[in-house]
């Protein structure tokens, strides 16, 4: 079988490659590669009115598809035109959380299944989550800027009116209560804070069992000294933290972000910042990507902010590799039904 493996500056075609082989070891097939790779996450990703969040160019992927059976990516654009010219096209997938940069529904009328990775960086977000939560809280990132850029000590951010709480006596509130969120979660408990979450679709006595208390999301603003947002972007999410959100937010408390920037109304975010109605926010996601060169977050004091970092780490490339490649192995050799398929009840002929 012929596998195109089309990787990125994260996810590299080795570990796609070597992940793939893993799964397939015993299986008796033998493969035949073709390569191509896409400068992500150096070129920030695009979109279009068909696919999302991918970097590449379809054309050069069109020159080395035509009679591949297995696409293996992460990020590189997969749009009609390239499934229709691989005509030899069986399973596609990318190893990521959302298979956004594929358009599936070209695949769907093909039979075609696409796979995706979804958790595979659930541990990377979450740590970086409390990271940025420490980072803006104690002053960790304003102190080193300082010091790097302009040689000064920092003994003022020692004074009594900007240091800031342990995580240990605070309430965190968790906007979100799936994979990232219930790692965010452990984590900020084994500091001792205690924890709220709201999520609409998590039965409350799920978060109960996780040592957290359900609350509506009103609540969950006026008591939180950091507010996290982990639920996925949708059309009810989008814009869901605005300027009567935030009105609701303790003046000492943070916002913070490693989900994504449509969340947020970043106007009212920034004015909230620049009035000092909160604390602070720690971003990973601003309103784009990169931001544009006006945008408040580089001159607010009160902002620790990031280039889309959260979910990068080793541990979370080699996982979605090896999901993306245990679903491919389960479709080929075990004629099943992928688990994370994201047409699972359109794909056709499984063979």
């Amino acid at each position: 079988m012929k596998v195109a493996v089309i990787g990125d500056l994260f996810v590299v075609n080795e570990v796609l490659q070597v992940a793939f082989e893993e799964a397939f070891k015993g299986s008796g097939l033998q493969f035949e590669y073709v390569y191509e790779t896409f400068d992500w996450p150096v070129v920030p990703v695009q979109k279009n009115d068909e696919i999302s969040e991918f970097v590449g160019d379809p054309d050069r992927i069109c020159k080395i598809v035509p009679d591949v059976e297995i696409i293996l990516t992460h990020s590189a654009p997969i749009p009609r035109k390239v499934i229709d010219v691989a005509k030899a096209l069986k399973v596609v997938g990318a190893a990521r959380g959302g298979p956004v940069n594929i358009n599936w529904q070209a695949c769907t009328e093909r039979g075609i299944p696409v796979l995706y990775a979804p958790g595979r960086n659930s541990g990377a977000v979450a740590e970086f989550t409390v990271g940025m939560m420490l980072a803006q809280s104690r002053n960790i990132t304003r102190c080193h800027f300082s010091m790097v850029t302009e040689k000064r000590w920092r003994g003022d951010l020692y004074t009594h009116d900007v240091v800031g709480n342990e995580l240990g006596s605070s309430v965190v509130g968790l906007i979100g209560g799936g994979a990232i969120a219930s790692k965010v979660a452990r984590i900020v408990q084994g500091f001792g804070a205690k924890v709220l979450i709201y999520d609409p679709y998590v039965p409350e006595q799920k978060i109960r069992e996780m040592g957290c208390q359900p609350v509506d999301l009103d609540t969950l603003l006026k008591e939180s000294d950091f507010v996290s947002l982990h639920p996925r972007l949708t059309k009810e999410t989008a814009g869901m933290i605005g300027k009567r959100e935030i009105s609701l937010m303790k003046s000492t408390a943070y916002l913070i972000n490693t989900a994504r920037g449509e969340l947020v109304q970043h106007d009212a975010l920034y004015e909230a910042l620049r009035e000092k109605r909160i604390a602070g926010a720690a971003l990973d996601i601003c309103e784009s990507e990169p931001p544009p060169d006006d945008s408040p977050v580089y001159t607010l004091e009160n902002v620790t902010v990031t280039s889309h970092l959260a979910g990068a780490s080793i541990q979370a490339a080699e996982i979605g590799a090896r999901v993306l490649a245990q679903g491919i192995f389960d479709y080929i050799v075990k004629k099943e039904t992928p688990k994370y398929c994201v047409n699972p009840d359109f794909v056709k002929n499984l063979k």
